[in-house]
């Protein structure tokens, strides 16, 4: 892959999760026109909610591409989309614009291939089911979810868990969800839950 447009974010984004973004320093406004005329994705970038982005080395190294599945104008005028991860990347280099849009150079980074969901599980997809009524907007975004599918249903708890974004990442660096399954077993199992 050559370069990418790169777009930080505390809402964090893997392949098949949609989420939605407003848009309203203008180098993100010029990505999205880019990414519509020229139909390439950019890469949505994990960063900590906590944290403002200062510095290049926060990037981290594993990004997603995004596609533009819907856009409007709010009630305030300005431009919020909803994007679709659809490919992980791994970064090798960043370069920032004139206008502060950053630039990426991107490789493909394998994503989790679909895999039945094991009857032990379950549970996983039930409590996401739980969540997202608990948060419609969020649950809204999925009308076709792939409640069987082990992959799908742990990349969206990667995607809602209030972890810091290196932990996130040593996650999804893994061939598989396996890993992930037995954090969330462990996670739910826990004493204080």
């Amino acid at each position: 892959m050559n370069k990418i447009a790169l777009y930080p974010s505390s809402t964090h984004l893997l392949p098949g999760g949609r989420a939605p973004f407003t848009l309203i320093e203008k180098r993100h406004l010029r990505m999205l026109k880019e990414s519509l005329t020229n139909g390439t994705p950019f890469a949505l970038c994990m960063i900590n909610e906590s944290e403002e982005l200062n510095e290049l080395k926060q990037i981290p190294a594993i990004a997603t591409l995004c596609k533009v599945i819907n856009f409007d104008q709010n009630d305030a005028g300005l431009l919020s989309i909803v994007a679709e991860g659809t490919q992980k990347i791994r970064l090798s280099g960043i370069s920032v614009d004139n206008d502060g849009l950053m630039q990426g150079d991107a490789t493909l980074y394998p994503n989790w291939q679909s895999a039945p969901l094991a009857q032990a599980d379950q549970e996983l997809a039930e409590k996401l089911k739980l969540f997202y009524q608990t948060m419609p907007e969020i649950g809204a975004l999925y009308p076709a979810p792939l409640w069987d599918d082990v992959s799908w249903v742990c990349q969206r708890w990667i995607e809602v868990l209030p972890l810091e974004a290196h932990y996130k990442q040593l996650l999804i660096a893994q061939d598989t969800a396996k890993l992930t399954t037995r954090f969330l077993h462990k996670l739910f199992h826990s004493p204080e839950n």
